[in-house]
């Protein structure tokens, strides 16, 4: 190959480099482009050894983004060949993730840069390679590194590097990125009410001179129906779809159609299912903010509900245009967006004590309500804010282990970044308590062996022996393993959600703790809807106690295990009809508010 045809390939490789769907092509080009360099006699001259080593990071980038594992040593072995340099080792660091390699990923990045922790902060030593590398590479490292953090239960650490890796990139949809992975992140730290919320506004700040839609009444008067737009990456195999699945398949067709607007390549049979429920389906995955918003604001949508917020690949930047007149967030989320342009938050009246500091049980119909944490106005349901259904056969309960052991077994299959210090020393209190009881827990890390160390370790020095603990690593068919558990312990300050639902519905009760904020009382919420009062906490005592006076009844835990499913089916939380008539009173009210305002 000459080198102007080599030069005429390799501009052809940056342009795919630069498309979304181009790493696949980008793939030969690059491989040839490889082969010709290591084959010349020009490859030794200083330009060509750059070249070399932008080549490797080329491959490996594209092995990154298409996750083609069987060319992971390839692409190691070259990055290593091109020697040293701080997005190199990066790359290494990001592959080793891909590899579940999550330990050998914080280790590179940690020694490389050289970063040390000062309290709840990363800190790079001024001399790290870290400064040497620009603006995007930071935020790709930081976000990598928080990352890490997260999985091995530092979320004080991923916080500040999400926050960090905002601040720090200047391309504006990485920037609102981060900044909601660092909301999200807050959510795992016993932050206080006043500096979460603020936090949480700062998100508003990034959309600052937006241009936002102009909508006129008389457009939206002429609509038959209400439009109800849904908008999320989850209409699919996913956790949320258990909650949102009554909102798309048993809405009222007589008065709502409803739109649904998908930000995810994977569409799977309970998409295509949604899709003949629905008015309307449209994919919004090559679109950006902006284009989104002009589609959705060209269907005349009346409400907008965003189902995502802060979680991973939410559109509220979508929202951010104000494509519908009226526009709401709930149920994949549990605090303030912190977006003005959001106008109502879906919650129920459990999850509202925050603003009033008592709970308004006796309340018998939608309302809305103002609060200090939020800047939406809350949609106040008068049972549940969400609806649940198992979209899968689930195994029948069983009687409580207990009756046959001898023994409670506690457990928890919760994300183990949900379980911070606290929280495990409250559990170790609990075994105290409860003689020869023993604590049953599994998830993602324990599949890790520096994962699994780090928890082990934690248990022993908290006086635990370890044969009052089980560790167990994550597998997809889990719920016959609540055979094994007598009563489940949720996490605080961020409490489990479909991880309860799914305890329940299998006959395990769960003791929630409640701090009263919206997000920590989610647990209390399903809990009080599904009529197991007694289960609730709201203190780090009363939680231990309510645990250990469970665990005291072996009769009364047979009796749970063998009767919570009909508890749950004939509650709030599964009562479809009743859910989607009380949402849809809401949906009237909110929009005769907005017509007749």
């Amino acid at each position: 190959m000459k080198e102007c045809e080599f030069w005429q390939k390799k501009q052809k490789l940056d342009l795919l480099m630069g498309q979304e769907n181009g790493f696949a092509r980008a793939y030969s080009i690059c491989q040839e482009l490889w082969e010709q360099l290591c084959a010349s006699s020009w490859s030794q001259e200083g330009k060509w050894q750059e070249l070399k080593i932008e080549l490797a990071q080329i491959f490996a980038s594209i092995i990154i983004e298409t996750g083609a594992m069987e060319h992971v040593p390839t692409a190691l072995a070259r990055l290593s060949m091109a020697g040293q340099h701080p997005y190199s080792v990066f790359l290494q660091a990001r592959i080793f993730w891909l590899q579940g390699r999550y330990f050998d990923a914080l280790v590179l990045l940690e020694e490389y840069f050289q970063i040390d922790h000062a309290g709840t902060r990363a800190v790079f030593a001024k001399d790290s390679n870290y400064w040497q590398v620009n603006e995007d590479v930071q935020e790709r490292i930081l976000n990598l590194l928080a990352r890490c953090y997260k999985f091995y239960g530092m979320t004080d650490l991923a916080a500040d590097c999400y926050l960090r890796s905002s601040n720090v990139v200047k391309h504006f949809p990485s920037k609102v990125l981060e900044y909601s992975n660092y909301l999200f992140n807050a959510h795992y730290l016993f932050m206080p009410k006043d500096e979460y919320f603020l936090a949480h506004t700062g998100f508003d700040k990034l959309f600052k001179g937006i241009k936002q839609y102009k909508h006129k009444s008389f457009v939206h008067k002429r609509h038959r129906k209400i439009r109800l737009g849904y908008i999320s990456p989850d209409f699919r195999q996913h956790v949320v779809l258990l909650f949102i699945w009554a909102m798309l398949t048993q809405y009222d067709r007589e008065q709502f159609e409803v739109y649904c607007f998908s930000y995810s390549r994977v569409e799977d049979r309970y998409s295509h299912y949604i899709k003949s429920k629905v008015t309307a389906w449209f994919n919004i995955c090559d679109l950006n903010f902006a284009q989104a918003a002009k589609l959705i604001y060209g269907q005349e949508i009346d409400i907008l509900v965003e189902l995502a917020g802060h979680s991973q690949n939410n559109c509220l930047p979508v929202l951010a245009y104000k494509p519908a007149p009226v526009q709401a967030c709930g149920i994949g989320y549990f605090a303030t967006t912190g977006l003005k342009a959001v106008d109502y938050f879906l919650t129920d009246k459990y999850l509202v004590q925050e603003n009033t500091g008592t709970l308004e049980v006796h309340a018998d119909e939608v309302r809305l309500q103002d609060s200090s944490y939020f800047v939406e106005k809350l949609l106040v349901m008068p049972h549940s804010h969400f609806c649940y259904k198992p979209l899968e056969d689930m195994p029948e309960p069983m009687s409580a282990p207990c009756r046959r052991n001898g023994y409670i077994t506690f457990g928890s299959f919760n994300n183990l970044s949900k379980v911070n210090d606290t929280v495990l020393s409250a559990w170790a209190e609990i075994l105290r308590r409860v003689p020869d009881s023993r604590l049953f827990l599994k998830g993602n890390l324990l599949s890790d062996r520096e994962g699994r160390e780090l928890i082990r370790q934690k248990l022993l020095s908290l006086g635990l022996d370890e044969s009052r603990f089980e560790l167990r690593g994550f597998s997809n068919a889990y719920l016959t393993e609540y055979y094994e558990m007598d009563v489940a312990l949720d996490t605080f300050p961020y409490p489990g959600g479909g991880t309860t639902c799914d305890a329940l519905y299998m006959g395990v009760p769960v003791i929630s703790l409640g701090d009263g904020s919206h997000g920590g009382n989610f647990g209390i919420s399903l809990l009080k809807n599904a009529g197991l009062d007694f289960c609730c906490a709201h203190s780090f005592e009363e939680y231990v106690e309510k645990a250990v006076l469970l665990a005291g009844d072996f009769e009364l835990l047979d009796a749970l295990h063998l009767g919570l499913r009909n508890m749950m089916k004939a509650s709030p939380i599964m009562d479809e009809r009743l859910y989607m008539h009380e949402l849809e009173s809401g949906y009237r009210k909110i929009w005769d508010k907005y017509l007749f305002r």
